[in-house]
């Protein structure tokens, strides 16, 4: 196992080659980074690899093995999936989607939803697309979906650097009686860690058309669990169930 101080001469020695590689100019590489519109596209890619190690986590990999795909995208709009998961003992594999929720997407309850509830982008990005004009998906696209709170605690289109809280009357109050937390970093840290699951079938209308924007209750939501229930879910997709 390497040291802390290996490890932090191996990530230098790739920074470098990778400005080098491209041409970046190193001294630019934070900036360009946090770029607004450059951020987005690498947290989504970020939560991904996070929503691997997440489910390594959350899967007992005696029975499951999970595998981060980085694939290129595929021509006439084909999908590719994020992550797969396999069955063991069947080698019966699963798609998973990891999904960021909408930036600035909380809220205490609207006429609509009249409880705390987020909102999740569940479309295809661009380059999936090719020229398709539909960028919904369908069930059967991936069989897991899956999301966590904190993106949408922030907000949206803002110059100062970092990601500044919403300002939703009521908003971070509620969320930090939720996660019974008193300051912002905090409340950060547990929407970080609050991962929720959905099979797609659950969320989809009669034609089997997942919505572009779904919604997550924060309590008791009936459509979307807790890590703690994916390995049976899994199962009873397995099953088919």
């Amino acid at each position: 196992m390497m040291s802390d101080d290996q490890n932090a001469r191996r990530v230098y020695r790739n920074i470098r080659e990778y400005c080098e590689t491209y041409n970046i100019p190193e001294e630019n590489l934070v900036d360009i980074l946090e770029d607004q519109k450059v951020l987005p596209m690498i947290r989504g890619k970020a939560t991904e690899y996070i929503g691997a190690a997440v489910l390594r986590q959350a899967l007992d990999l005696r029975e499951w093995s999970v595998d981060k795909l980085n694939l290129n995208p595929q021509p006439g709009g084909t999908y590719d999936e994020d992550v797969s998961i396999t069955y063991r003992r069947t080698g019966d594999r699963l798609k998973a989607e990891t999904k960021n929720a909408v930036r600035g997407g909380f809220s205490t309850g609207t006429r609509m939803t009249p409880t705390p509830h987020f909102s999740v982008k569940c479309h295809k990005s661009r380059s999936h697309m090719g020229r398709a004009t539909n960028d919904r998906y369908l069930v059967g696209d991936f069989d897991v979906l899956l999301c966590n709170v904190s993106n949408s605690i922030f907000r949206g289109k803002t110059l100062d650097r970092g990601l500044s809280l919403i300002k939703k009357p009521g908003a971070v109050e509620w969320l930090k009686n939720y996660y019974d937390v008193s300051t912002d970093d905090e409340l950060r840290r547990c929407t970080y860690d609050d991962w929720r699951v959905c099979l797609p079938v659950t969320i989809a209308d009669a034609a089997g058309v997942i919505p572009r924007i779904p919604r997550v209750l924060m309590v008791d939501d009936p459509n979307w669990f807790s890590l703690d229930h994916l390995a049976a879910n899994l199962r009873t997709l397995i099953n088919g169930g």
